[in-house]
């Protein structure tokens, strides 16, 4: 399969092949494949119009030879990383829900933002066009807001909009749901979540703003109606700015920002009774339904053609014929609504036709829906399971909600098996909970939900756990709900425990921005000695996932003396382990912390702190110019580190450190190659950090890395971080990979002037680069590189090196 080329050939251009790999000279400079790992990309390339199942890969490749599932994962990675793809995007080599990989053909166009674009819950129909004078008014103006009354479609029209329109934007379209943002409350989080921003860039509404303003791109900003003002205020501020980015907001009523064009969505009309008919199919199959059947017309009318009445009425039709329904239906219309006109006709429509679904509910389906109007966003059946109230009837929580799925006041979104209720659907429900004295109880057991699911796991166990972390990401808008309640209800001790499920991230530069404002209300909280180590502890994650080592060193201080009043071992270890952690760079003084801290971890009875402590003793032995010790200790860490932990995170990152110490390429890309299956494994979003990572490596294997520099710089920013002084740490190592030991001494002394975004590069700083400059250069020497490397900026040192310059100062 090896020699045909030709449809790679196709998107990537000239190609050199010998007997141990093939060569391609693409949009991202010379990529060298491996023959399988060739032969995985023209496999999906040739099937590229479908999901390949991991199976169907298997064996397209290898026929009966046997290779395992992490053999196929790797090689999937290596055609990633070899076409331009971070692994994050997956525009490329697109994971299909764990089903299967897909290969999407444009490699050239990054698409950043498309894959946050939801798709279509339905087929849109009787919209063409709506579409098509949305997609006109955004194609001239920055803001369109969709507006109208519930139900009347809006979400879907955007969508629908946003979908055929992402291939004009080159960073693509980003979809975000304001639904579980409390009325009133702050949109700044969701938006930042939604487009994959931290850094800096997230600190607030007007940085995210300001961030996004100048991208060419569209934001759908979905259910503003409750969060006017902030909606108004974000949007205000991007149009202020008169960048390339354009927006569509839906609400039901207009944003009222200067610059607004609207387009009001009124019902379907004619193509009511064609919506109607395929809602009417998925009820009941065995029917031949008719749109110009008459009793669907004027069914269809009754309900002011509004798409969720329809929706709603249609899912009926597994308990009702077309007759009953329509006689049941029209009664509760004429008694609900029959004073209304206009607008508020439809609106009076579309709350009859809820009202009248629920009212046709058994009582244990109406207690069930009411209930689940408490949970902000998505969640699965185990949460409904678990905070469900006592039913009616004795009824299974499970049952009753595939009987609310059926009737269509309940989603189900089948990739990911998760649930959620429409908007307009949740505030009736909410609304109904409120009136029934039944909204605090509801409330607990949702917070008593996610509390279990915390304390299922120790405090430990959620701290060292990336796949926990995941978890937490994922259900972050549950995890936001129980912190504030359990804030409100003077819980620390809850709110500890659920803020402890997002440190490893927080760690990772994930969320640090939010997780700096849980710490801040947590701080401001009285609590018990224990309770405000952990949240020292947690400060100090925070910081050390941004880079701001003072941040860290004073919360690791605090912690230390905060857990000296308690006994818990765990706790002990954590904060002495921070406090050595701020002297990791100075061998003389942090060996003897460690051994402390060894202590500590020993007597708390868990090998994963024994081990997470023995990689940075490794570390600590790298910085102290003793590979060997560091290169034993790292292999057999290795070996012996948890699946998921922390520790193993932290032996990977030591064990790469060490193999770009040693200008080894082949153990570099091994080390990364295996934190990549980590993340991939646990579940933890890879960040501009794996770029990083990744360009180094191409550094030292002696490749053309400065396209790879750029994808860097582009996902930093993309990110919301400025990460010039970390990617001159990359033109510094290219100079001693090059042994020209002053220009990089030079280049230091550009990077080390501006902030780093991790303590991950001071580490690097001083282990890697540090240690190789100043065994070649005298120290007067050294010194004066280093001062005139601080005289030109990160941004100019780059700009060099792009555009095609030499790397350093001197040149």
């Amino acid at each position: 399969m090896i020699w045909n080329t030709f449809q790679v050939l196709f998107l990537f251009g000239e190609y050199q092949l010998d007997d141990q790999r093939l060569t391609l000279s693409g949009p991202a400079g010379p990529i060298h494949l491996e023959p399988q790992v060739f032969a995985v990309l023209h496999y999906l390339i040739l099937n590229r119009d479908r999901v390949v199942s991991k199976e169907e890969l298997l064996d397209g490749v290898w026929g009966n030879r046997f290779v395992s599932e992490s053999a196929l994962t790797s090689r999937v990675k290596a055609v990633r990383r070899a076409v331009g793809d971070d692994g994050q995007d997956q525009h490329v080599i697109k994971t299909a829900h764990g089903r299967g990989y897909r290969f999407i053909a444009d490699v050239t166009t990054p698409a950043r933002a498309s894959r946050r674009l939801v798709p279509l819950r339905s087929a849109l129909i009787g919209r063409d066009e709506d579409v098509k004078g949305v997609i006109e008014l955004i194609h001239e103006y920055a803001l369109v807001t969709v507006s109208g009354p519930g139900g009347v479609g809006k979400t879907t029209l955007a969508l629908a909009v946003a979908h055929q329109v992402q291939a004009d934007y080159a960073d693509g379209a980003v979809f975000v749901d304001l639904a579980p943002v409390p009325s009133g409350g702050d949109v700044t989080r969701a938006v930042a979540e939604a487009v994959g921003i931290e850094g800096e860039a997230s600190r607030s509404l007007g940085s995210v703003a300001a961030h996004l303003a100048d991208r060419p791109m569209l934001l759908v900003l979905d259910n503003c109606e409750h969060v006017l003002e902030g909606s108004a205020e974000l949007v205000d501020s991007m149009l202020r700015r008169g960048g390339a980015a354009r927006i569509i907001t839906t609400s039901r009523e207009p944003l009222r920002v200067l610059g607004e064009h609207a387009w009001p969505l009124g019902p379907l009309t004619d193509a009511g009774p064609q919506l109607f008919t395929d809602r009417a199919r998925a009820a009941e199959p065995r029917i031949q339904w008719d749109p110009a059947d008459p009793k669907v017309i004027e069914l269809c009318r009754r309900l002011d053609n509004v798409p969720l009445a329809l929706e709603l009425a249609a899912g009926q039709l597994r308990r009702f014929s077309l007759d009953e329904l329509a006689r049941r239906l029209s009664g509760r219309l004429t008694l609900l609504s029959r004073r209304a006109v206009g607008d508020s006709w439809r609106h009076a429509t579309m709350e009859a036709t809820i009202d009248w679904s629920y009212q046709l509910l058994d009582p244990a389906e109406q207690q069930l829906l009411r209930h689940l109007s408490v949970f902000p966003g998505y969640f699965d059946l185990s949460a409904v399971e678990a905070s469900a109230p006592p039913l009616s009837d004795a009824a299974a929580a499970a049952t009753v909600l595939g009987e609310l799925v059926d009737k269509s006041l309940v989603v189900r979104d089948p990739d990911t098996d998760r649930y959620r209720l429409l908007e307009t659907i949740r505030v009736f429900a909410r609304n109904l909970l409120d009136g029934s004295a039944e909204t605090t109880a509801a409330l607990e057991r949702h917070r008593e939900y996610v509390l279990r699911r915390a304390r299922a796991a120790s405090r430990l166990d959620r701290w060292m756990s990336a796949r926990l972390a995941a978890e937490f990401r994922q259900d972050l808008d549950n995890a936001r709900q129980a912190f504030q309640l359990s804030l409100d209800a003077g819980d620390i001790d809850a709110a500890v425990r659920i803020a402890i499920g997002g440190a490893f991230l927080w760690r990772n530069a994930v969320g640090c921005t939010e997780g700096r404002e849980w710490v801040e209300q947590l701080e401001a909280c009285p609590a018990d000695p224990d309770s405000k180590s952990w949240i020292s502890i947690l400060r100090a994650d925070v910081g050390l996932g941004v880079g701001d080592y003072r941040e860290m060193a004073a919360a690791a201080d605090a912690a230390e003396e905060l857990a000296s009043a308690t006994t818990d071992a765990v706790t002990k270890c954590l904060s002495s382990l921070y406090v050595a952690l701020a002297n990791l760079t100075d061998p003389g003084s942090v060996r003897a912390r460690l051994a402390v801290v060894m202590d500590l971890a020993r007597s708390a009875g868990d090998a994963r702190l024994d081990i997470l402590v023995n990689a940075f003793l490794a570390a600590a032995s790298l910085a102290a110019g003793d590979a060997d010790e560091a290169r034993t200790v790292v292999e057999s860490l290795d070996r012996a580190a948890s699946e998921d932990g922390y520790d193993r995170f932290i032996t990977h990152w030591v064990g790469w450190m060490l193999a770009i110490s040693e200008r080894d390429a082949t153990s570099a890309q091994r080390w990364m190659d295996s934190q990549h299956d980590f993340l991939d494994r646990t579940g933890v979003m890879e960040t501009w950090l794996s770029a990083f990572s990744a360009t180094m490596t191409q550094v030292v294997a002696g490749g053309e890395f400065r396209n790879q520099l750029r994808r860097t710089l582009a996902l930093a920013e993309w990110e919301g971080y400025r990460a010039e002084a970390d990617c001159v740490l990359i033109l510094a190592y290219a100079e001693v990979c090059a042994e020209r030991f002053e220009p990089a001494a030079e280049l230091m002394g550009t990077a080390v002037a501006s902030r780093f975004n991790t303590t991950a590069h001071y580490v690097f700083y001083r282990v890697v680069l540090e240690q190789w400059v100043t065994r070649h250069l005298e120290p007067d020497v050294f010194r004066e590189a280093i001062e005139r490397g601080r005289r030109q900026t990160a941004a100019e040192a780059l700009a060099r090196v792009v555009a095609g310059g030499r790397a350093s100062v001197a040149g």
